[in-house]
């Protein structure tokens, strides 16, 4: 268990940093009001879930990868390398569809913390702007 702790911890922080910063371009590129703290606390949450989700199954994975490919598994450190040379591709390929399943979740939230309403500032500039054009007007 200490092992999926540590994982997870490790996959949290990385799917935290590259979705954060994946999900600032995007809503920045499509110029989208963001319900900041909402999207923040959901995807934050949802990173952590997703983290955790994927180092347990990478290790279920390994574990069975690793049962086929050595018949007696030693103790301690060395099964951790063991256990790592034998399912590799399967750890990496349960890291990166713990991320592709965050990115979907991202953008699900992306759509669930945007709004179309303006604001008040937008309103306040806009009737500035009209109070200026009468102005000129007469």
């Amino acid at each position: 268990m200490l092992f999926i702790s540590t994982l997870a911890v490790v996959w949290f922080f990385l799917y935290w940093i590259i979705g954060g910063v994946f999900f600032a371009c995007v809503a920045l590129l499509r110029l989208i009001r963001l319900r900041k703290a909402r999207f923040s606390c959901l995807f934050t949450l949802s990173a952590a879930v997703c983290a955790f989700l994927a180092a347990w199954f990478s290790t279920v994975w390994l574990e069975r990868t690793a049962s086929g490919c050595l018949a007696d598994l030693p103790r301690g450190r060395e099964a951790l390398v063991l256990v790592f040379s034998c399912g590799f591709i399967q750890f990496l390929a349960s890291a990166a569809a713990g991320l592709v399943v965050l990115l979907l979740i991202g953008f699900i939230l992306l759509k669930l913390s945007s709004w179309k309403d303006r604001s008040w500032l937008t309103t306040f500039a806009e009737k500035l702007e009209l109070d200026k054009k009468e102005e000129e007007e007469e």
